[in-house]
C-alpha cells in the first residue's frame, strides 16, 4: 500500500507539466461473479447460464450506478478554477518568509532565516479556516488554499555609506522538501528587495524609541509542488442476487430449484444483500508559481532598550503566474456481504480517476502587517503576522541577526 501511494505521489510531480488540464471522471470495468463447486444437481447447463448472467448484470449494474453517484457527488472537481486561484494565492502570501518588515533600520548587514504560512480562506469568517480541508475533499471547489514558505537565508545590505543614503538591499532564498505516506512537497523561493527610510528613527519617551518610517519593493519568485491524497466517502449500491436471480425462474419448481442453490451460495432467504462499494481515493497534484512585487509601507517601536519590538505597517501585492491541478488514483472496488466465499468469488474492480484544472492568482491583494519580535542585542526574534483584504493571511517566525 505505501509503495503503492509513493508511486502516485511521483507519478503526479512528473506529469504535472507534461497533462493538459481535462474535465474530472471517474472511471472502471465491473467486477464479475465466479462460481466453485456448487454441489447442487440443478446447477449446470442452462440453470448454471442463466444464473450466472442474472448476477452479472446485476453487479454491472450496481457498480454503473455506483460511479454515477460517485461523479455527481465529487462534480465539484470538475472544474477547480476557485481551488486554483486560492492556492495560486496561499503560495503568494508565503514568499514573505524571513521578513525584516519590524527590524528595517539596522547599521550595516542583516541576516534572516524564516518559515511562513500562507492560507487562503473561502470567507472572513473564523470557521472557514477550521473547515477547508474537509471542504476541499468534500466539495472538490473552494476559494481556499494553503502554501508554505521557508526561506534559508535572507541577506540585507545598508547602502546608505557608499550608493543612496536610506537605501537598503536584500537577496533571499530557500526551499524546502518533504514526503510523507500521503503529503509531499517541494518548494523553492528566490527574491530581491529594496527598502528605503522615509523618515528617521527617533527616541520618544523613556525607553521607547521609534524605528522611522520605511518603504519597500522587491520580486519573489516562488515555486511548490504539492501532492496529498484526497479520501472521499464510500459510495454503495445494492446489487441484489436473490431478488434477480428469482425473477428470472419460469416456475415454481425453477424458483424452488433456485432457492436452493442461492441458500447454498450465501444467497439465502433472510440473508443481506451484497453491495458494491467504490472509494475513490485519489491524488490531487499541484504546480504552483508565482511572481510577487510587493509595495508597502512599514514603521516599528521598539521598547525597553529594544527588548521588546512592535511593527505595523500596508502594502499592496501584485501577483503573477499560475496554478496546476491534476487529479488521478487508482483503487480498487469492493463487494461487501460476498456470500459463501468457498462457493462465489469476484474478480477484482478497480476504478480510475482522472481530472485537471489551472488559473492564476489573483493580481492585486491589498494587506496590513503586523507582528511582533524580542532582541537581545544582534540577535532577533520575529512573528511577522499578516492579513490580505478577502480572508487571506499569513504568519510566520524569523531569526535574524543584525549588526
Amino acid at each position: 500500500m505505501h509503495a503503492r501511494k509513493t508511486a502516485s505521489l511521483a507519478i503526479g510531480i512528473a506529469t504535472l507539466a507534461l497533462t493538459s488540464v481535462h474535465a474530472f471522471h471517474i472511471t472502471g470495468k465491473a467486477p464479475s461473479v465466479t462460481f466453485n463447486s456448487i454441489s447442487d444437481p440443478n446447477f449446470n447447463g442452462t440453470v448454471r447460464a442463466t444464473i450466472e448472467k442474472a448476477m452479472n448484470d446485476k453487479l454491472t449494474a450496481a457498480f454503473n450506478s455506483t460511479l454515477d453517484t460517485a461523479n455527481k457527488a465529487l462534480s465539484g472537481f470538475g472544474s477547480q478554477k476557485n481551488l486554483a486561484e486560492g492556492m495560486a494565492n496561499a503560495n503568494a502570501y508565503s514568499s514573505n518568509s524571513a521578513t525584516m518588515q519590524g527590524y528595517g533600520n539596522y547599521d550595516l548587514f542583516a541576516v534572516s532565516s524564516g518559515f511562513m504560512l500562507g492560507v487562503q480562506a473561502p470567507s472572513p469568517d473564523p470557521s472557514a479556516y477550521k473547515s477547508m480541508g474537509d471542504d476541499i475533499t468534500n466539495k472538490g471547489d473552494v476559494y481556499a488554499g494553503v502554501g508554505a514558505g521557508f526561506t534559508y537565508l535572507n541577506v540585507g545590505i545598508n547602502c546608505s555609506k557608499f550608493l543612496l543614503p536610506g537605501l537598503y538591499l536584500n537577496i533571499k532564498y530557500g526551499g524546502l522538501s518533504t514526503d510523507l505516506s500521503d503529503f509531499s512537497m517541494d518548494y523553492k523561493v528566490f527574491g530581491l528587495g529594496a527598502s528605503y527610510r522615509l523618515l528617521e528613527p527617533k527616541s520618544l519617551i523613556g525607553l521607547v524609541k521609534w524605528r522611522g518610517i520605511s518603504a519597500s519593493t522587491g520580486f519573489y519568485m516562488q515555486m511548490d509542488k504539492l501532492n496529498f491524497t484526497v479520501k472521499p466517502s464510500t459510495f454503495s449500491t445494492d446489487a441484489k442476487f436473490r431478488e434477480s436471480v428469482l425473477a428470472s425462474a419460469a416456475s415454481a419448481k425453477d424458483t424452488s430449484d433456485d432457492e436452493a442453490i442461492l441458500t447454498e451460495m450465501g444467497y439465502g432467504k433472510g440473508s443481506p444483500d451484497a453491495k458494491v462499494l467504490i472509494n475513490p481515493v485519489f491524488n490531487m497534484g499541484l504546480d504552483v508559481t508565482t511572481y510577487t512585487i510587493p509595495l508597502e509601507a512599514n514603521t516599528a517601536v521598539a521598547l525597553l532598550w529594544g527588548v521588546l519590538n512592535l511593527n505595523a505597517g500596508i502594502g499592496m501585492d501584485l501577483n503573477f503566474g499560475s496554478a496546476k491541478i491534476v487529479l488521478e488514483g487508482k483503487s480498487d472496488a469492493d463487494i461487501k456481504n460476498k456470500g459463501n466465499s468457498s462457493k462465489v468469488t469476484f474478480s477484482t474492480a478497480t476504478v480510475d480517476v482522472d481530472g485537471g484544472s489551472d488559473n492564476a492568482p489573483t493580481i492585486a491583494r491589498l494587506r496590513a502587517m503586523t507582528g511582533f519580535g524580542l532582541g537581545l542585542g544582534p540577535v532577533k526574534i520575529d512573528v511577522p503576522i499578516i492579513y490580505y483584504v478577502a480572508s487571506g493571511f499569513a504568519f510566520g517566525v524569523t531569526g535574524a541577526i543584525v549588526w
